[in-house]
């Protein structure tokens, strides 16, 4: 079986960009199926080493072996860890369109929460889906917290208040809910479903808003629209947000936007980017925060 020398993995890069690729134990595969803000998201990667990356490792210079997923790759020597097999990952293709819009926007420049929000919804006119969505790059995992925006994000919210039946669904696999609420008098109830609602971010938490004295009324709250909670990703301090559609008026928006960030604290951020559904990014300017 192929096995990986992470030790030599990555030799063709700068030394700092391979200790950070080595240390994240990001395989080849799967450096083709991430966005650039994600590989940003990892501990010493910056804007200029994602370029030299993306020279290096790509969906040409990258391939998979169907069998045991192990990639083969330049500067790959004799193994000392075992990669288990597992399935191939496939590598991301921009079609045309994508390319044409990626053309109208200029990766080396900043752009203001406005011109980045109008740039967008002239974008994405002829799209079907027109999520807004910011990525924020935090300079720490662990940040987690709930944002009150001035205004709706157009996304219906599937809240589900914790029930014996809830309980039923839960443990047969039916899980028709993204947030669970639940009294702290139903906490021991909730323990046996830790190891299947934990792994999904699905488990009530107190930090989170989620365990309450009055789910109902918590309900109705994050089932307006302006409540929305955040939490950065499990191994990588990113977070992702969905802050409105492109349909909505811009300044609504832009208020969302600009009051995610400042909840968040600009202190806390290492860089932010915007885009829409099957749009390129654009990276925001933070400094008017």
């Amino acid at each position: 079986m192929t096995k990986i020398n992470w030790k030599e993995l990555y030799s063709d890069l700068p030394t700092h960009v391979a200790e950070a690729l080595r240390e994240a134990r990001l395989k080849p595969e799967q450096i083709i199926a991430k966005e650039d803000g994600e590989l940003m998201a990892i501990n010493g990667i910056t804007e200029k080493d994602v370029e030299s990356i993306r020279l290096l490792y790509n969906a040409e210079t990258v391939k998979v072996d169907a069998v045991t997923a192990s990639p083969t790759v330049p500067g790959e020597v004799e193994a000392t860890e075992e990669v288990k097999p597992k399935k191939v990952i496939a590598p991301k293709k921009h079609g045309k369109k994508y390319k044409m819009m990626a053309k109208e926007i200029k990766k080396d420049e900043m752009y203001s929460i406005e011109d980045a929000v109008a740039k967008l919804q002239k974008l994405s006119q002829n799209s079907k889906l027109k999520t807004v969505e910011l990525t924020i790059n935090t300079r720490e995992t662990g940040l987690r917290g709930e944002l009150k925006l001035p205004h709706s994000t157009g996304k219906e919210v599937k809240i589900a208040i914790f029930s014996d039946q809830v309980a039923k669904d839960v443990e047969a696999g039916k899980i028709n809910f993204s947030i669970l609420l639940a009294t702290p008098a139903d906490m021991p109830k909730l323990a046996r479903l830790a190891k299947i609602l934990g792994p999904k971010g699905l488990m009530p938490n107190p930090k989170s808003g989620t365990v309450t004295d009055n789910p109902e009324k918590r309900a109705a709250d994050l089932a307006a629209g302006g409540t929305l909670p955040y939490k950065t990703e499990a191994k990588f301090p990113i977070i992702h947000l969905a802050l409105g559609k492109s349909t909505q008026d811009a300044k609504d928006l832009v208020e969302n936007i600009t009051e995610a960030l400042k909840a968040i604290g600009a202190t806390r951020i290492k860089n932010a980017y915007l885009s829409c559904t099957h749009t390129p990014s654009m990276k925001i300017h933070l400094g008017a925060l």
